[in-house]
């Protein structure tokens, strides 16, 4: 949101003037020609969101006729706009959390069970659908028909040679293996805990995996805590800022990512970023999160026993990384937010 919000005020001038409608306005920073609504109620459950999308923002629009709708909530608002965009950024139509995420996360698995009917409402009146892969634009065309779909990557795509791999970090008596993400349920955080018992059970305490939950966040968190808070090799550290995340970024020498769904995956850019070596799951998300890169080996999200052998080969420095090519994105496709709004906003030029 943030992102967004910085890409449209970059690109607008006097023509534009953006209407910013958000949770907390006191969470954002003033940006040009911007100016935030605040709507405290629409996180407290989903009957406001619903009222919201489908007879509240109906009325401001009504009111304001606005050019553009921009819709960031997966689901397409009943709303009056000269063109309306929606940006899915939601991927849990294509998650299955099973009858474990009934009782371990019953929202998650609610979710998961009922967005693909709530994403498909309207979803046709729009004039683009703004996606984040490939894979996602496929999927979307095949689920609901539709064929006016953008690819817009959430950050700069760059190749291999753009990174700076940092090749002299501090000699550790330990490999750190970093995992940050939200304690939920497809997150999969107990396929680390599991290769790491394996790890520990055959001898090798020369790592430490460094995992952003401490047990206090939710019933699953507290599930996978209380279940391998034993571990030697594994530190619960809770949620960190984002300054903390990139001190760890720094020390770690590997990212760890068993997640099951993803719309990105943005701690993938984030480690390409430092240069350090990737184990993640073997899923078409992370495909395209990944990219051209050379130090990334893909792994089974279910089976411990190869992320094992996978924390093994970096534990011993023997790794063997898999091969990667750059993605072949279709038109109509941006690199970045600041091309997404000026491929928006142009639409109006080229009528």
């Amino acid at each position: 949101m943030q992102d967004c919000i910085a890409a449209f005020s970059a690109c607008s001038n006097d023509e534009y003037h953006i209407i910013a409608l958000v949770h907390n306005e006191k969470q954002y920073q003033e940006q040009n020609n911007v100016t935030y609504y605040s709507f405290p109620k629409s996180r407290k459950s989903w009957l406001y969101r619903l009222y919201y999308e489908y007879v509240g923002f109906y009325k401001l629009s009504k009111k304001w006729k606005p050019y553009i709708w921009f819709s960031l909530h997966d689901t397409t608002p009943n709303v009056i706009a000269e063109k309306r965009i929606l940006y899915c950024h939601d991927t849990f139509s294509f998650y299955h959390a099973g009858i474990k995420g009934l009782f371990t996360q019953p929202s998650i698995f609610m979710i998961s069970l009922f967005s693909k009917y709530f994403h498909k409402i309207n979803i046709k009146k729009n004039d683009w659908v703004v996606v984040q892969q490939e894979w996602l634009r496929k999927a979307f065309k095949e689920i609901y028909s539709i064929r006016n779909i953008v690819v817009a990557l959430p950050v700069q795509e760059y190749e291999n040679s753009d990174i700076q791999h940092v090749q002299n970090r501090l000699q550790k008596e330990k490999t750190v293996f970093f995992y940050p993400a939200m304690s939920m349920i497809h997150k999969n955080f107990e396929v680390i805990c599991k290769a790491a018992l394996l790890l520990e059970k055959a001898g090798i305490f020369d790592f430490e995996v460094v995992l952003t939950l401490d047990g206090t966040e939710n019933k699953y968190a507290r599930q996978i805590y209380n279940k391998y808070k034993s571990l030697r090799s594994v530190h619960f550290v809770g949620l960190l800022k984002k300054e903390e995340v990139d001190a760890y970024y720094r020390n770690s020498d590997c990212l760890l990512f068993p997640s099951k769904i993803e719309s990105w995956g943005m701690p993938v850019t984030e480690a390409k970023e430092h240069g350090i070596s990737i184990l993640i799951t073997d899923l078409p998300y992370a495909k395209e999160s990944v990219g051209k890169y050379d130090k990334v080996k893909f792994f089974d999200p279910d089976d411990e026993v190869q992320l094992a052998n996978g924390m093994k080969a970096i534990i011993q420095n023997t790794a063997d990384y898999d091969e990667t090519e750059t993605v072949d994105y279709q038109r109509p496709f941006v690199r970045n937010w600041d091309e997404l709004v000026r491929f928006l906003l142009e639409e109006k030029i080229n009528e």
